[in-house]
């Protein structure tokens, strides 16, 4: 039989009260990094600065944080107790990714939990590529406005402005070397066998762009994500799911989770 039921777990603000007592004790604690319009009155954003005035007239209220320039989050050490965070790392470099990674260990108190949702899942992405699977970034056709896409894109053309966008000769973002179909074909059968590598290839050597925040830089897939975690310290470290957070908090649909889960990649952290 088909299970039917609600769109997902519902979270009131009774229950943040009940277990954080106020407004003000829970907006110390849970902590949305990277959250644009988002908005939980039980929940404090941290977000970069708004680049133009069109952003700044909807982002939500937050703290500012640069992960590029700043080096801690502000957040109390060993105070929060959950930390999510929705399609930002793949838009960082490794190198601040790590550094943000450190410092949301050193700011969740034990048994506080980070949650990460990245997307692409590199291997997906990957094997939608392998079968030429062009419908599989139905997204980028979506968006007529982001830099000028359209259905004329081949699924090499898609599958490398979602890995490295500056790469991209279809990216406006300035770049010391673009590539084309072709030449991404030729280097995809030289790395034949050796995914990692050719990723790496492409996002090696790439540069943040204030002007592109929203370009990829970064490459992830549950092995890298879940390495890199236990590199910044946690010691749990697991892949979740679309709605699984260990957190019945992170678990209401309504707030989390919302970007494109067929790309997206889910996982959790826990500080002991």
């Amino acid at each position: 039989m088909i299970y039917k039921r609600h769109h997902s777990i519902q979270i009131s603000d009774q229950n943040y009260l009940d277990y954080f007592k106020s407004i003000k004790s829970s907006r110390s604690k849970c902590f949305n990094i990277g959250s644009g319009v988002w908005s939980h009155d039980f929940w404090t954003n941290i977000d970069l600065p708004p680049q133009s005035p069109e952003f700044a007239k909807i982002q939500s209220p937050c703290l500012f944080h640069d992960l590029v320039k700043d080096d801690e989050l502000p957040i109390k050490h060993n105070s929060a107790e959950l930390i999510f965070t929705s399609h930002v790392i793949e838009h960082l470099l490794d190198i601040d990714v790590m550094k943000l990674f450190k410092s949301a260990y050193q700011s969740l108190k034990p048994g506080g939990i980070i949650r990460v949702v990245t997307g692409p899942d590199s291997d997906t992405d990957f094997k939608a590529l392998k079968r030429d699977d062009r419908q599989w970034w139905y997204f980028y056709d979506d968006d007529k406005n982001l830099d000028n896409i359209n259905s004329n894109l081949s699924s090499i053309d898609c599958w490398m402005k979602h890995l490295a966008t500056p790469r991209s000769i279809h990216s406006t973002t300035p770049c010391d070397k673009k590539y084309t179909e072709k030449e991404i074909s030729e280097i995809i059968e030289k790395f034949d066998g050796k995914p990692d590598q050719l990723r790496d290839f492409f996002t090696n050597g790439l540069k943040y762009n204030i002007n592109s925040p929203g370009d990829h830089l970064s490459w992830w897939n549950t092995e890298k994500l879940l390495g890199s975690l236990k590199q910044a310290g946690f010691s749990i470290v697991e892949k979740s799911g679309y709605g699984q957070s260990r957190s019945i908090f992170m678990r209401d649909l309504r707030f989390f989770d919302l970007t494109y889960p067929q790309i997206s990649l889910y996982v959790e952290a826990v500080k002991v």
